[in-house]
């Protein structure tokens, strides 16, 4: 084998292990619990932990064909508080129409934290504040 193709194995070899590493970097956690609330109700799927952000995967659920509007969401676990980045499904500041199955997929983007075992999700509506207990199962 000449050294040109020992260079390569070698290099695709590199890539393999980077791969390898970043997969085994991120948990995604299943079996939460979500509490009901009055004005919309979330339901968490599981929590995507990785190394640049923790994502929240789950459905709201509200009333059919009425609208709703969230205007923030903010994380309260132990003695740390994590405002919501980003979310996909809906926008922040914006008003949406749920269907007829009143159920919207989303995912919530937060900063990296620890594994959650508890916490409180605090969701801000024109219609007022409700929050949701998570659990872990």
């Amino acid at each position: 084998m000449n050294k040109k193709n020992r260079v390569w194995i070698f290099g695709i070899s590199v890539l393999f292990l980077i791969a390898a590493v970043l997969i085994a970097q991120a948990r995604v956690e299943r079996r939460y619990r979500a509490s009901a609330a009055e004005h919309i109700t979330l339901v968490v799927d599981s929590i995507d932990y990785r190394a640049d952000l923790t994502r929240v995967y789950g459905k709201l659920v509200g009333r059919p064909h009425t609208s709703q509007r969230i205007d923030e969401i903010v994380l309260k676990c132990t003695d740390m508080t994590y405002g919501a980045n980003d979310i996909d499904g809906v926008d922040f500041k914006r008003w949406f129409q749920w269907e007829d199955d009143g159920v919207i997929p989303i995912e919530i983007d937060f900063p990296k934290m620890n594994t959650l075992q508890s916490g409180v999700m605090i969701i801000t509506t024109p219609r007022g504040v409700d929050t949701c207990h998570l659990t872990r199962n």
